[in-house]
């Protein structure tokens, strides 16, 4: 079988998709796949399913929408009760979660520029958008924030790598469109005023600046860092583009 939540909510065994009706019935799988391979008690996912709300019979309709989906998994004794709680055996390799994380593990590992390049696009293919599909359920939540962040890590190390390897126009790009997504990330805004400078335009690095500034003072009263205005003064000072240190600082990550 194979699971997906990365922006779709699947599940597919070889060529068959197979259809999952009905916001209870994934929710329930989330969590399980959320926790696979390890027994979730009944209370918490009672608790996911109906969000803390009192259900008279929250117990024996949490059992029929375990039937129903084990009745919709091609192989459903995966799905099993034991010590007061619900398991679903994932095998490694199924649920492309775990692909995700493992491509990006390997990537942060690598001290090969290159080699991370293409492992962390490896791992991007795997990302379609929001973490299953949206449900605004607290352990899901979580865990949605978790990979969110994850994988915007790993497009700073990757674009820190195309930096690297000299890639500076194409890396400007991409980044401008990771900075208009997400402007409060300090990275970010580093790498692209980085690779503006690096690519020979000194003063639209300069207005990446003045942009990353303002946003910073009207949505948070906070002048930018001082990896960023450090950088803005060397820029200013007229040093030579990509001189001294190639890896941008271990910036906060201010999110969304």
């Amino acid at each position: 079988m194979r699971f997906e939540v990365l922006g779709t909510f699947s599940i597919s065994s070889g060529s068959r998709s197979v259809p999952l009706h009905g916001r209870m019935r994934r929710t329930l799988l989330g969590v399980l796949l959320v926790r696979a391979n390890t027994y979730v008690p009944v209370n918490v996912l009672t608790e996911a399913l109906w969000e803390s709300r009192w259900e008279p019979r929250a117990v024996p309709k949490l059992h029929w929408h375990v039937h129903k989906l084990r009745q919709a998994l091609p192989e459903g004794d995966r799905l099993g009760f034991d010590n007061g709680g619900y398991r679903l055996e994932v095998h490694p390799g199924e649920l492309d979660v775990e692909t995700f994380e493992t491509l990006g593990s390997q990537a942060l590992k690598s001290a090969d520029p290159a080699q991370r390049v293409s492992l962390i696009r490896q791992a991007l293919t795997h990302w379609h958008g929001a973490p299953y599909d949206g449900l605004d359920v607290p352990l899901l939540s979580d865990e949605t924030m978790r990979l969110s962040e994850h994988r915007l890590v790993l497009l700073e190390e990757l674009y820190q790598a195309e930096l690297t390897l000299g890639r500076h126009a194409s890396a400007a790009l991409e980044l401008a469109d990771l900075v208009r997504r997400h402007p409060l990330r300090q990275r970010a805004q580093y790498l692209l005023m980085d690779a503006l400078w690096r690519a020979g335009r000194t003063s639209e690095a300069l207005a990446a600046y003045r942009r990353a500034r303002r946003f910073s003072v009207d949505h948070l009263g906070l002048e930018p860092g001082p990896e960023l205005r450090s950088l803005e003064r060397r820029i200013l000072a007229g040093e030579v583009a990509g001189a001294g240190a190639h890896r941008a600082p271990a910036l906060l990550h201010r999110t969304r």
